[in-house]
């Protein structure tokens, strides 16, 4: 008869599942600037704590909720955690309908992190330290405050005070993953003073480094650049926190510039120089507006020269051209 003690059995609830993840992204981003590897682990780890939260605290309301297709929900499979789960998104609408409060930025960086998730774990994509460390503090603060509202009431006391010591080391620490952006600031502070007319905030590291600059858009901090043709919608939702719906029959929220004649203009842009002033602006030409009007004979942008100009310069032009 065989002395081989049998093998432990592997028992890991999702909540401490989820915090062993949230513990390791703070872990690869802690540093001055976390290197590729880390930034990788830090994506792929954010986004497994959150899926497992967010379907942790749906469970806790009705385990149910967390099958993709009710109908074959299984109390037994549930417990043996063999069946297909909703996705992130899904839980978050699920969440919203039982009165957790998810807001849209929140929602939208969680879903941004999924996307990214995938194209680092699947296609060996790259991203910024500075624009993971934005993303990665907007989720970690979401999702302290959803253990701290939704999961902590749910546990036992030996889960409470593993979740106590987990929480500590995390909050301790998420101050710190947000160092590198803001050390390159500091670095960037001189050049961009100089450039501050046309430097807008970045969709991507939220920092207000992104220079445009002739047709040019990068960001100083996190080393992305866009094209002016595609840039206007990712400013519209990521900056400005206009929905993807507004655009999905319009297509991208922007108008014909009466400086360079493109399709590159938007009617709502802050520039670093005065952020809190409205300005139309021009990702083509990187030219700012202040009071354009729509011309009333071909309805398009132009800068009134005169408070009663109601007609574009090329209006004017071709009507006199007729005479």
């Amino acid at each position: 008869m065989s002395t081989t003690p049998p093998s432990p059995e592997l028992s890991y609830p999702a909540v401490r599942n989820g915090l062993d993840f949230l513990r390791s992204v703070v872990k690869h981003l802690d540093g001055p600037d976390p290197g590729p590897r880390a930034v990788k682990f830090a994506v792929v780890h954010l986004q497994a704590a959150t899926e497992i939260l967010l379907k942790a605290g749906l469970a806790s309301l009705d385990w149910k909720l967390v099958f993709a297709d009710p109908d074959q929900a299984d109390e037994a499979a549930y417990k043996a955690g063999d069946f297909i789960s909703i996705g992130p998104g899904k839980a978050i609408t699920l969440l919203k309908k039982e009165g957790v409060e998810i807001a849209n930025r929140e929602k939208k960086e969680i879903e941004r992190l999924a996307v990214e998730r995938n194209k680092l774990a699947h296609f060996g994509g790259t991203l910024s330290a500075a624009a993971v460390e934005k993303r990665s503090g907007i989720v970690l603060e979401f999702l302290l405050r959803f253990i701290d509202d939704h999961l902590r009431i749910e546990l036992d006391a030996d889960d409470s005070a593993h979740l106590e010591e987990e929480m500590r080391f995390v909050r301790a620490n998420v101050p710190r993953i947000r160092g590198y952006a803001t050390a390159k600031m500091t670095k960037l502070e001189t050049e961009l003073v100089r450039l501050k007319h046309a430097t807008l905030r970045c969709p991507d590291c939220d920092m207000w480094a992104l220079v445009a600059d002739g047709g040019l858009l990068d960001c100083r901090v996190c080393d992305r650049s866009w094209e002016p043709a595609t840039f206007p919608l990712e400013y519209a939702v990521y900056v400005l926190g206009h929905s993807w719906r507004e655009y999905r029959k319009t297509g991208q929220p922007a108008d014909y510039c009466p400086e360079c004649e493109d399709h590159t203009l938007v009617d709502e842009a802050y520039l670093a120089d005065a952020p809190d002033k409205q300005r139309s602006f021009c990702f083509g030409c990187s030219q700012a507006f202040d009071d354009l009007d729509n011309c009333i004979r071909c309805t398009l942008p132009f800068q009134p020269r005169a408070d009663d100009d109601l007609v574009c310069g090329s209006c004017w032009a071709q009507a006199l051209a007729r005479d």
